[in-house]
């Protein structure tokens, strides 16, 4: 089955880029040729990140970054129809959108409604993936979800992505707070152990599925087990 996922929200921060890094991990580990395309045209944050690896990532992650975005700084239409043609042409595809990008991909929607723009997502099986934060990040994170669920049947290709990294909401966890369809469960409760300190330096560093592989057996068990938490929610998301 298809898996087309773009990775929104018009709030900076809330963990796109960190997504679509653990969706590279999880094509490596599953050995899925997955396309990675960075539509985020302001801090392009995967562009460095995957330029950063280019020479170590497996034969399963393709790289490229696209600019969805013409002059005026809205979503060009000859180069988004050219851009659904050809991603139409393949199985798995992840798009990190930016915030400003998230943005007008949602006035697109709104602009192309009557001409039946969400039907054409069901048909390329294109599912829009919403990233939302807690914490100081909650409001605007749902603001942008609140945006799309004005879209009459949008519903049938959204799926909810909580990032708990900034902390919950009410006493509650991002996922029990927004009935999300996938958690992003923080690393480890301390940021200031060893543990999550290593973790964020390989992420921000830029890390392959080969490098765990060559981590001492605790250290190793640790990550792989987050990594197997959270592929196994994407899967189910998926449908595998």
């Amino acid at each position: 089955m298809p898996k087309r996922r773009f990775l929104l929200n018009e709030k900076g921060g809330v963990g796109k880029s960190y997504t679509t890094k653990l969706l590279a991990l999880m094509a490596e580990a599953y050995q899925v040729k997955t396309h990675i395309l960075d539509a985020d045209n302001a801090s392009a944050s995967a562009t460095k990140y995957f330029q950063g690896i280019i020479d170590r990532k497996s034969e399963y992650v393709l790289y490229k970054s696209e600019n969805l975005v013409g002059p005026d700084r809205r979503i060009d239409r000859t180069k988004f129809d050219t851009f659904l043609e050809t991603i139409s042409q393949l199985d798995n595809v992840v798009v990190d959108f930016g915030a400003a990008s998230s943005e007008q991909l949602c006035y697109y929607l709104q602009e192309e409604y009557s001409n039946g723009i969400i039907e054409i997502f069901e048909e390329l099986e294109i599912q829009l993936y919403v990233i939302i934060a807690g914490g100081g990040m909650i409001k605007e994170s749902i603001d942008f979800f609140l945006k799309l669920k004005k879209l009459k049947g949008v519903e049938k290709i959204v799926t909810i992505v909580a990032n708990e990294k900034e902390g919950g909401v009410n006493g509650k966890s991002v996922a029990e707070y927004t009935k999300a369809d996938i958690q992003i469960p923080l690393f480890h409760e301390d940021s200031n152990s060893a543990a999550y300190l290593e973790w964020k330096e390989m992420m921000n560093n830029g890390m392959v599925y080969s490098d765990i592989q060559k981590l001492p057996l605790i250290r190793r068990k640790r990550i792989t087990s987050y990594l197997d938490s959270i592929f196994q929610q994407f899967k189910k998301a998926s449908n595998d």
